[in-house]
């Protein structure tokens, strides 16, 4: 199957280790993704992934390594949901290979865990949103106006922090989505 992805122009070095492999998909990646997912993407590859499987050959990787990998994850004490986004990053990477004729099929894939379910989500009432804006307007005008905004219009946190004047048109009570803000890395916006 190596020499299939060769014919196609793709690089199908055999030997090609799968840490190799993940830092060269990464750089790829990049040109694609937004920066949040890029910054996610590439600290599981080079905290968890390189780590944790790299040295294995590519076409070598299988399911039963994953799935070691996985186990040894959750008795380190790492979290459902974050494992499961780790393993579909690799699903990803390797999925990738698949398309180049790389590899015949995504070891990833089924996924070792099972998608964990969101927590249930608890809605204030009105009275509780009322209380807390009236402590809000007692406490910090200019915070409350922001908070009013959130809990009036369902915008999320970085819908408003991205908000433009321009989009903004108070006579006519519209305002327009076009941005959203989020921290990249925890170091800039």
């Amino acid at each position: 199957m190596p020499l299939d992805g060769e014919a196609c122009g793709f690089d199908a070095d055999p030997n090609q280790p799968l840490g190799e492999y993940l830092t060269v998909w990464l750089a790829e990646k990049e040109l694609n993704l937004k920066p949040t997912t890029f910054v996610r993407y590439r600290d599981y590859v080079t905290n968890d992934l390189v780590p944790g499987l790299g040295s294995i050959r590519l076409d070598g990787l299988g399911h039963r390594q994953i799935s070691a990998f996985g186990r040894r994850q959750l008795a380190a004490g790492r979290g459902k949901t974050t494992l499961y986004r780790c393993l579909a990053t690799l699903s990803s990477a390797l999925g990738h290979a698949v398309r180049q004729y790389r590899l015949s099929c995504n070891a990833a894939r089924p996924s070792v865990l099972p998608q964990p379910r969101s927590p249930e989500r608890v809605v204030w009432t009105a009275e509780e949103a009322a209380r807390f804006l009236k402590h809000c307007h007692a406490t910090d005008p200019l915070m409350a106006d922001l908070c009013e905004l959130l809990i009036g219009t369902g915008m999320r946190k970085g819908e408003v922090l991205g908000l433009h004047w321009d989009d903004v048109h108070l006579d006519e009570g519209v305002l327009y989505v076009r941005y959203t803000l989020s921290a990249v890395n925890n170091t800039r916006w």
